[in-house]
């Protein structure tokens, strides 16, 4: 009986351990860290384009680098020899949309500029640029009755 009453105690405190340590490592992450100026320059370089299912870009990906070139010399982002950025086709994700990077970098009104005119040609779905995502604070949520 003594060897029951062991054997239901470590069963219960190894089905007790991993829950704890998992909470422990969650009450301990904090803050997402700051963005730093790589990761700037990363979201002003690297954009997610999904083009409308049955496009050509949707079907063939390596149409897609030079959709989005027609694109930003449409939005006026050239150099001085009239050549856009060089735009490099990075991989498709499991969604469906490409991941494209653009050099040089592109600063804000730039980036704001290629992806208005992405969202306006009618074979894409949508354009936004590629960053990280993180779970941060959410909205103020209002309670319902007396807060104890």
């Amino acid at each position: 009986m003594h060897r029951f009453h062991r054997d239901i105690a470590r069963r219960f405190g190894a089905a007790c351990l991993v829950p704890a340590l998992l909470l422990s490592g969650c009450a301990m992450g904090g803050d997402p860290p700051a963005t730093t100026s790589s990761e700037v320059s990363a979201m002003q370089q690297r954009f997610i384009v999904r083009y409308t299912p049955g496009s050509g870009p949707e079907r063939d990906p390596a149409l897609v680098a030079e959709r989005i070139a027609q694109s930003a010399r449409g939005a006026g982002l050239v150099d001085a020899k009239g050549v856009p950025g060089k735009v490099t086709w990075l991989r498709r994700l499991a969604v469906g949309a490409d991941v494209v990077s653009i050099d040089p970098v592109l600063d804000a009104a730039q980036s704001q500029r290629l992806l208005d005119a992405l969202n306006a040609e009618a074979d894409v779905e949508y354009a936004e640029p590629d960053s990280r995502m993180t779970i941060g604070p959410g909205p103020e949520m209002r309670m319902r009755g007396p807060a104890f």
